[in-house]
């Protein structure tokens, strides 16, 4: 089994990341030269009003376009989108008409349109379309469109259409498309479409179609249609129509059709068609049509048992069939066992260990 994550992430980032990112390479007109830093300084001491393009003040600045700029302690209000180049620090609240910009900025950020980091925000940004960060998001995010990280995105999120990170999502992630991370996810993951981890995911994933990992998933998953792991599901995982791990599912898995794990399931898995793993089944199974796997323990019910070794209660309504060994109590309308060590009920009973006319018996049969 494999997972197209990488496609899954891509198409994620491009329809999420919102045109701040790229707005910063569409102006070219400017050359790398020099800034201006050309001001109007009220201050004392560099304390006060700064009206203009200053490069350091503590208090309050307002420019037109951030170029240049090294350190605002205070507030920071612009008309315009940064420089391409962004730069200095913000310490307070970076205010923008179309969105504020910096290297970092620590406490406030907020814009109609975007507001942007090249190194770090942390603190709480709010922004009409998109919240983006080149390197990492620490604290509250409020955006319209997206909010993307190329770095760790840490706290909580709220996005329009999509959570978008790089370098891995820790808090709560809600996105009204997708919440997408490249790598690990821990925390509380909420997605109208899909929640998508290629780093394992922690926590809760609620999402419309599918939570989906390339890593283990833990705890809680909720999903309209799918939950796929590349890895171990361990907890509890409800799917509209399927579970899917290529490692083992652990825990209690509710499926409108089926629970697929390749390396096993243990605990209570309910298919509504089919319970399957190419390895083992143990605990309480239960699915409307049927279970397979090579060996089952516990509990199983369903329309047609098949395995190669079954030990506990195994009920196939229609038709058990166990081409090894059987031990326990085998309940269905054909019981067909090679090696039975225990009692079957059903109309036909096939133990192929018996002699004689004890091989075939209607009602009952056993070997003890």
């Amino acid at each position: 089994m494999r997972i197209p994550l990488q496609s899954l992430i891509a198409a994620g980032a491009l329809l999420l990341a919102p045109a701040a990112l790229r707005a910063q390479d569409a102006d070219d007109t400017g050359t790398d030269r020099p800034p201006g830093h050309w001001a109007l300084n009220l201050t004392i001491g560099g304390t006060g009003l700064s009206i203009g393009n200053s490069a350091r003040v503590n208090g309050l600045r307002i420019n037109w376009s951030d170029r240049g700029l090294e350190r605002v302690n205070g507030i920071n209000l612009t008309l315009w989108r940064p420089d391409k180049h962004l730069s200095g620090t913000i310490n307070g609240a970076a205010l923008g008409i179309v969105g504020p910009g910096a290297e970092e900025i620590n406490g406030l950020a907020l814009g109609l349109g975007g507001t942007v980091t090249g190194r770090r925000m942390r603190g709480v940004s709010i922004a009409g379309l998109g919240v983006v960060s080149q390197g990492s998001i620490e604290g509250v995010s409020i955006a319209g469109l997206g909010a993307v990280a190329q770095g760790h995105l840490k706290g909580i999120s709220f996005a329009g259409l999509g959570v978008v990170s790089e370098g891995g999502i820790s808090g709560i992630a809600l996105s009204g498309l997708g919440t997408v991370s490249q790598g690990p996810m821990s925390g509380i993951a909420i997605a109208g479409l899909g929640a998508v981890a290629q780093g394992g995911l922690t926590g809760v994933g609620l999402s419309g179609l599918a939570v989906v990992t390339q890593g283990d998933l833990k705890w809680l998953s909720i999903a309209g249609l799918a939950t796929v792991a590349q890895g171990d599901i361990t907890g509890l995982t409800v799917s509209g129509l399927a579970t899917v791990a290529q490692g083992r599912v652990r825990g209690i898995s509710l499926n409108g059709l089926a629970l697929v794990a390749e390396d096993g399931v243990s605990g209570a898995a309910l298919g509504g068609i089919a319970v399957v793993s190419q390895r083992s089944i143990s605990g309480l199974a239960a699915s409307l049509y049927k279970i397979e796997s090579p060996r089952i323990a516990g509990i199983s019910i369903c329309t047609y048992l098949r395995s190669r070794s079954v030990s506990g209660l195994g009920v196939g309504l229609a038709y058990n069939y166990v081409r090894g060994t059987f031990v326990g109590l085998q309940i269905g309308l054909v019981n067909d066992t090679r090696v039975l060590k225990g009692v079957q009920l059903g109309l036909v009973n096939i133990a192929r260990n018996n002699h004689g006319l004890a091989r075939v018996l209607p009602i009952l049969n056993a070997h003890l």
